[in-house]
């Protein structure tokens, strides 16, 4: 069986043939509701008005996350988990272990079998691991353009920041500084934090899987995302993709360039060491 064999049926049976992704639309399409409705009782309450929305608002809300618990003040009980910005990282972490699942335990292991290349199979997987978070962020960023076309949104790559201070205001854990205007490169940066952070929870997701049962590697990556909303300490790598609880709003916010980065260096660094350990590991599983 050769790489593009081995590789296509990956993308096909993990990307294309995988139903998991149809729930994708149906996810991002209620958060933009749910946010849209929040902004709107928002504006009830102030009696007043933010201007025009942009889709770049639409984009900061769906992954605006929320305070690092940590951080809350005491006198403060009250802790609001971003429930919403969990659940779209626990999803797209879970379309990943569901196939890396079934392909340790049933087809997976016949394809193996069949190559005879240990290092082919792995890098299959990789190739597949970053095509489907492409494909999960693909799909969320898409039903989110949807939206905004259907709902009026302007097409502009840049915040209203009437409405982002206004939030940014909201926090009990750091001071806001107003913002009037964020760089093109940061702009960048925020549009690919999610996709990084999807895609180097997938590639460890992945290269646990190689080390213990899949379901501890998911669990795994769910602590992962868990720690983004308890901790703004750099090495909380998810917390890059909370697009509001950053530097550009607070002086104290997470720093989304450090968590990139973060994510840049977990991507290779769990395919070359998954390729050297799968080389000389037995990962089949023990028939009784």
């Amino acid at each position: 069986m050769n790489v593009s064999k081995i590789i296509s049926c990956d993308l096909y049976n993990g990307v294309i043939k995988n139903k998991r992704f149809l729930i994708v639309p149906i996810l991002i399409f209620f958060e933009c509701m749910y946010n849209d409705n929040y902004v709107r009782m928002m504006l009830i309450s102030l009696g007043g008005s933010f201007g025009k929305l942009t889709i770049f608002d639409l984009f900061t809300l769906i992954f605006r996350g929320g305070d690092p618990i940590s951080k809350m003040p005491r006198e403060d009980a009250m802790v609001v988990l971003p429930y919403f910005w969990i659940a779209i990282f626990a999803f797209s972490v879970f379309i990943g272990f569901e196939y890396m699942h079934n392909d340790l335990t049933q087809f997976g292991t016949q394809i193996l079998t069949r190559c005879r290349k240990r290092r082919t199979w792995w890098y299959s997987k990789c190739i597949w691991c970053i095509a489907s978070s492409l494909w999960f962020y693909i799909l969320a960023i898409g039903t989110l353009l949807l939206y905004a076309v259907l709902n009026g949104y302007i097409f502009k790559a840049e915040n209203n920041y009437n409405l982002t201070n206004f939030l940014a205001m909201q926090s009990a854990a750091y001071e806001p500084s107003i913002n009037h205007g964020i760089s093109v490169f940061d702009r960048v940066c925020l549009i690919i934090a999610p996709f990084a952070v999807i895609c180097a929870l997938n590639m460890i997701e992945m290269l646990l899987c190689l080390f213990f049962k899949p379901i501890y590697s998911y669990l795994v990556s769910i602590a992962l995302i868990i720690a983004g909303t308890f901790t703004d300490t750099a090495i909380s790598f998810t917390r890059c993709a909370m697009l509001l609880y950053n530097r550009d709003y607070f002086e104290k916010g997470y720093n989304t360039h450090t968590g990139i980065i973060i994510c840049l260096i977990i991507i290779p660094a769990a395919i070359i060491i998954g390729g050297t350990y799968f080389k000389r590991a037995n990962i089949l599983p023990d028939k009784e």
